[in-house]
């Protein structure tokens, strides 16, 4: 038998802290919590394939690449990929919650 690779996901918080505050900063601007929202990435050859899963028990995510240099010093492509997120996040959270009082 042989090793297999394992895809090894990182929390971004640790992995990526400039991207993270980027992240934060950017969903603060929507009133989102950084519990609202749960952010890995997996280092590849290049950079960190992104992933950020939100909604009521996580089940929605959405997915992107991110180069190094765009972890380090995130650009206005990153910038506006969080707040497509954002956008998404809030409308979910606004949705799982008037489901929420419906019961």
């Amino acid at each position: 038998m042989g090793k297999k690779d394992a895809i090894e996901e990182k929390l971004m918080r640790f992995a990526a802290p400039n991207l993270y505050q980027k992240l934060v900063d950017t969903f603060f601007a929507y009133n989102i919590h950084s519990y609202d929202i749960y952010a890995t990435v997996v280092k590849q050859k290049e950079g960190f394939d992104l992933t950020l899963r939100f909604s009521q028990s996580f089940s929605q995510s959405v997915t992107a690449f991110v180069s190094f240099e765009q972890a380090k010093n995130p650009d206005e492509e990153i910038i506006s990929f969080f707040k497509e997120t954002a956008e998404k996040c809030k409308n979910q959270l606004i949705s799982d919650y008037y489901k929420m009082i419906k019961l």
